[in-house]
């Protein structure tokens, strides 16, 4: 499976939010910056039905919110980095995604430019969270050591 990425071009990007507005909003911010979005998607069935026909892997797939769409994606793909974007900042809901394996977490409410760092983190191969959460994130971690 093509993975993509070159080093003459910007991160190749899908993103699945169950909200149609968003998923545009996002698109033409990315698109706007330079990045390619292979697809949108509100889920992440449909994600992966686009993967498999295009044979071809995302950088980083941003997914709004939804615990299931990042875990059926990372068991099939666990080497894709998965940003969540979220409202959520409260311990459970961070943790949950620390622990099926997603490579960044952003907050909608902060800068809307964080999407854009974050991806250039991800596309790295570094991990990216939100200074908002990074208390959480500090704490699972060195829970993990």
């Amino acid at each position: 499976m093509n993975t993509g990425n070159n080093d003459t071009d910007k991160a190749k990007v899908a993103i699945i939010d169950s909200l149609k507005e968003f998923r545009e909003m996002s698109v033409k911010q990315l698109e706007n910056a330079g990045y390619t979005v292979l697809f949108q998607t509100d889920n992440g069935q449909e994600a992966l039905q686009k993967i498999s026909e295009n044979d071809r892997l995302p950088d980083v797939c941003i997914i709004e919110e939804d615990l299931s769409s990042a875990k059926l994606l990372l068991e099939k793909y666990p080497d894709l980095k998965v940003l969540i974007s979220s409202t959520e900042d409260d311990e459970e809901s961070v943790t949950d995604m620390l622990e099926i394996g997603v490579s960044g977490y952003i907050l909608k409410y902060a800068d809307p430019d964080e999407m854009i760092t974050a991806i250039d983190v991800l596309t790295g191969n570094r991990k990216y969270f939100s200074v908002g959460i990074s208390f959480t994130v500090a704490e699972y971690f060195r829970n993990q050591a």
